[in-house]
């Protein structure tokens, strides 16, 4: 369809109003209208399923109210408004001190249009409690995307002109190139490929105890890259992806809200930690400013054109807050791809489970990181009454109980968990002290409630901060200066109480778990649990398969030998990753059934174990790519 006749249908669907201009902006179709109107808000939905296209309607600005007057109408309809930015395409954007639920953003939207000509987007805040959480990264996050206005219209001007065009072959060679991933865990990166178009999912590296792999992203023509999508914010997902924009990408990176803030802080806290150690990180702030400004946020199952030939879905994948499977319908219906990323098919404390049911899928791309075939977690209350317990009888030894995780899935999880333990008188009530990027990536959680299970966001909707309403929730904001880190960790560890400490890496590889690793390990009255998988290679894994002296880097305490002599115990049931079950299972129930899988994120025995399965299960035709291998999907 011709730009003309797009145009010609959107003024018909909408005969009566007096449309000023009809352009695209990004994957948008952007309707301008002489003056807001109730009758033009309820027929715009009629525009988009008509079109298939995401659609935003703006007043042309000879009808908007001015900025002052604007901002003094907005805050008489909304409540504890934080901040308010306009921009000039007529974008106005309100940042609230307190949750506010979906309906009643939508209902305040649309009266702030209706009153003032502005296109509202409102993003809620977190609930006041006497736990104060540091927001100075949310703050960060805000600031490079407002200051970035001028790049953000040239890239969305870009796009326009890219995105809505005809594709020229229609019926070229579909082809999915693995650049990690594939018989391993961690660097996930796939390349899609048509004739027309390439897009990356994901661009992670692979944790290891000093180093780190990354993608084969020699592979990738930065050039002739159109897309980046983002399933979630763990380092094996989101790590390399400023690399792409430091060898000279600038097109755009999809992912949903949370995801953004969560990816911000974890690759900034990356760089820093680098730099505090004395390393040469691999990319800079600069770079990962590049990400934020670059950054296009979609909501669960808005369909977005993404090239001229693939349209882009996200699904809930359950393995975080904000976490999505990738769903891409190329050419027009020829083919379509779901990329599961990392994701569990089990409702948790705090998630729903992975979408299931899909309009259509060729090939799907399953992670397989626990498919072994003995990989079965127990069930989650085994999992948390085995939790109470290892905690319970530490504190009675007078011990302190350290449990990795990370930043972002099982630290909030574990918090949760924890605190509703201690609330309800399960475990005895003493300090939890959380740790690192746990503490600013938990705003995330706050800010989008609609992003988690029906009752955890009604708590937070009631004005609630679940995650630490037993009181003994204590924030360590990490200090910056060596010398108050070292006495900030020593407090804390070396102090006499019985205390529950949780902090990042969940692999024991890096970050603030160390700090409080090397002065605990040494008393066999403490504990470590591990709650989350860890990978080959990592100090996690070193631990779980009986070693026990090594050395070990610490911001705190340097380079060390470590002679560890607290208990150890790992509780599998917490994993944000379905098991050999729950992966079974999704391929049984998925609907409709793909045509091939194709099996990655996981060890090369889990992954024939998987595959073995599924084929002699489902007759499902099953593939086991390595890294570098290209494989022909149409």
């Amino acid at each position: 369809m011709s730009f003309l006749e797009l145009e010609n249908k959107v003024k018909a669907i909408l005969s009566g109003v007096d449309v000023v201009r009809v352009a695209f902006e990004g994957p948008n179709l952007c309707i301008y209208v002489k003056k807001p109107a109730e009758n033009v808000l309820d027929m715009i939905g009629e525009v988009a399923k008509t079109l298939k296209k995401r659609v935003v309607l703006r007043a042309d600005a000879g009808s908007r109210m001015s900025e002052k007057s604007a901002a003094k109408v907005i805050k008489e309809i909304l409540e504890d408004v934080e901040d308010v930015v306009f921009e000039s395409n007529g974008d106005v954007y309100i940042y609230l001190a307190r949750p506010l639920r979906e309906r009643d953003i939508k209902g305040a939207a649309r009266e702030i249009f209706l009153r003032t000509g502005w296109r509202a987007v409102i993003e809620s805040g977190v609930p006041r409690d006497r736990v104060k959480l540091p927001t100075h990264e949310i703050v960060g996050v805000r600031q490079i995307f407002h200051k970035a206005y001028a790049q953000r219209a040239e890239l969305m001007d870009y796009l326009a002109r890219y995105i809505h065009q005809e594709p020229v072959v229609k019926e070229g060679p579909i082809t999915v190139t693995f650049l990690g991933a594939a018989m391993e865990v961690g660097r996930s990166a796939i390349l899609v490929s048509t004739t027309e178009s390439n897009v990356l999912l994901d661009c992670g590296l692979k944790p290891g105890q000093y180093d780190e792999d990354f993608p084969l992203l020699d592979l990738v023509d930065i050039d002739r890259l159109d897309a980046v999508v983002l399933t979630h914010a763990h380092m094996d997902h989101v790590g390399c992806l400023p690399l792409l924009f430091k060898y000279g990408y600038r097109g755009p990176v999809y992912m949903t809200d949370p995801t953004k803030y969560q990816a911000f802080i974890l690759l900034s806290d990356y760089v820093e930690l680098k730099e505090r150690e004395g390393l040469q990180p691999s990319f800079s702030m600069a770079d990962i400013e590049a990400v934020i400004y670059h950054t296009i946020t979609l909501d669960y199952e808005e369909v977005t054109d993404i090239a001229p030939d693939i349209k882009l879905t996200f699904y809930d994948a359950g393995h975080e807050i904000g976490s999505a499977m990738a769903h891409l319908h190329i050419g027009n219906g020829r083919y379509n791809i779901l990329y599961t990323g990392d994701f569990k098919y089990g409702k948790t404390r705090l998630l729903n489970r992975a979408v299931n049911k899909f309009k259509r899928v060729e090939m799907l791309i399953m992670e397989s990181t626990y498919g072994g075939k003995d990989d079965v977690q127990p069930p989650r209350l085994e999992a948390e009454n085995a939790l109470a317990k290892h905690v319970s009888d530490t504190v009675s030894k007078g011990g302190k109980v350290l449990i990795p995780a990370f930043s972002t899935g099982r630290g909030q999880e574990i918090l949760y968990i924890l605190n509703k333990m201690m609330e309800g008188g399960l475990v005895p009530r003493v300090p939890i002290y959380v740790d690192g990027m746990i503490v600013e990536t938990l705003n995330a959680y706050l800010m989008y409630p609609h992003y988690l299970n029906p009752e955890v966001a009604e708590e937070i909707y009631g004005g609630v901060n679940p995650f630490t309403t037993s009181g003994s929730v204590v924030i360590v904001d990490r200090a910056k200066r060596v010398e108050d880190r070292i006495n900030q960790v020593a407090k804390i560890a070396q102090s006499e109480e019985p205390a529950v400490i949780i902090a990042p890496h969940g692999m024991l590889n890096g970050g603030p778990v160390l700090d409080y690793f090397a002065q605990l390990a040494y008393d066999e009255r403490n504990k470590l649990i591990f709650v989350s998988y860890q990978a080959e290679g990592t100090l996690g894994r070193r631990i779980l398969n009986g070693e026990r002296e090594f050395v070990v880097r610490s911001l705190v305490g340097g380079e060390s030998k470590i002679d560890m002599r607290m208990e150890v115990a790992s509780i599998p049931g917490f994993s944000g990753h379905s098991d050999r079950r729950e992966l079974m299972k999704y391929v049984e129930h998925m609907e409709p059934k793909p045509k091939k899988i194709v099996l990655i994120h996981g060890e090369p025995s889990k992954v024939i174990s998987l595959a073995t399965s599924i084929e002699l299960k489902y007759k499902i035709t099953t593939v086991i790519p390595k890294v570098g291998e290209r494989i022909r999907a149409l």
